[in-house]
């Protein structure tokens, strides 16, 4: 993702003073589509390309909400900036959730004539005009999550009015992979390398809510179950190794979401809380087991976290320099190379951004 001696020396001198301040992150602001004001950043692959969506500020505080018409998706390249990847013909809003190393984005689009929030999957690939992916039979609407080196895409799909079901797209040809016993909605949120899928199947809508992850292994779908005593929990990451991320309540979490991992056996760990906080979700997991997400410090303000073995959980926002004006709220995605994209608040606007390791 990613001149001379005296550069080189002035670098030296520059990275000294870095880690004097203990800065681990570069940040960089990725703008907005022209006519927008607000941004969020989705994944991030091992190019260091973003795939994200752009819109105008709304009443709910953070951007690309899918319901305001104008939001459009991009990708971000470095050294090319933000392109405008639309929506289909006639559409109104579009957003770019998945991109791999390839080029190819996936994401959603609405359709002309149809609901604002009625959408169906989409792929953007280099060089080729917007794809429908459509939808499994008698569905509506469908959205694409992820995609894989090989091109292999998660997500989900409509069968019957107020049932969604996981998907797997290949090739262009949709699968149902079903849900969790007596679930109502279950959605594939990640796929890796492998083939393997997770993501949530939702078997009440509540109050309380219940909803367990699942691993689909390429011909099962497995309960991931929760934490001791938990009634929820959610898949929304897996990486090569088949270690997943997530979140989970349980006896210990006083009603709340912990962030959690399960390891490639299936076993559920606690990724615990920012310092004062209540609450943690990770939403995205690299191949070194680093975690990335967010969670609530002691005044209850959302703050982008990332964890690490050995390390906890830490707040991003003193990771980076200080002096920014930015307060980084989520970090969606991580990749290879230790780069995250989420979005931040900085001038009044959530901004996607991209977080860069210092060496």
């Amino acid at each position: 993702m990613r001149i001379k001696l005296a550069g080189i020396c002035v670098s030296f001198v520059l990275a000294a003073g870095v880690f004097a301040l203990g800065q681990t992150y570069t940040i960089r602001d990725l703008g907005v589509l022209k006519g927008d004001n607000e941004s969020s950043g989705f994944w991030i692959n091992n190019l260091g390309d973003v795939a994200g969506c752009s819109d105008t500020q709304t009443v709910y505080g953070y951007p690309c909400t899918g319901l305001v018409a104008g939001q459009h998706a991009f990708l971000w390249q470095p050294g090319k900036g933000m392109k405008d990847l639309g929506p289909l013909t006639g559409a109104t809003v579009s957003g770019a959730i998945g991109l791999n190393d390839s080029g190819t984005v996936v994401g959603y689009s609405n359709i002309k004539g149809q609901p604002v929030t009625d959408f169906v999957a989409v792929e953007w690939a280099p060089g080729q005009a917007i794809q429908n992916l459509g939808t499994l039979s008698g569905g509506a609407s469908s959205a694409a999550f992820q995609i894989n080196s090989a091109g292999e895409i998660s997500g989900d799909s409509f069968v019957a009015s107020g049932i969604v079901n996981a998907t797997r797209w290949v090739n262009g040809k949709i699968k149902n992979l079903g849900k969790l016993p007596g679930a109502l909605f279950t959605s594939g949120l990640a796929i890796n390398d492998n083939g393997y899928i997770v993501g949530e199947s939702d078997l009440s809508y509540g109050p309380p809510l219940v909803s367990h992850g699942f691993l689909w292994n390429g011909s099962t779908m497995k309960d991931l179950g929760t934490l001791s005593g938990g009634l929820s929990s959610m898949a929304n990451a897996i990486n090569s190794l088949n270690v997943i991320a997530g979140q989970s309540d349980g006896l210990n979490t006083g009603g709340h979401w912990h962030a959690v991992t399960w390891d490639a056996s299936g076993k559920i760990r606690d990724l615990g809380l920012l310092k004062g906080g209540t609450y943690s979700i990770a939403f995205g997991i690299n191949d070194s087991g680093v975690v990335v997400g967010y969670g609530n410090i002691a005044n209850n303000a959302a703050h982008a976290m990332i964890w690490q073995a050995g390390k906890g959980m830490r707040d991003l926002n003193s990771l980076i320099p200080s002096g920014t004006g930015w307060t980084l709220i989520n970090a969606n995605a991580i990749n290879n190379v230790g780069q995250i994209t989420g979005y931040g608040s900085r001038n009044g606007h959530n901004h996607a951004f991209v977080l860069t390791p210092v060496n």
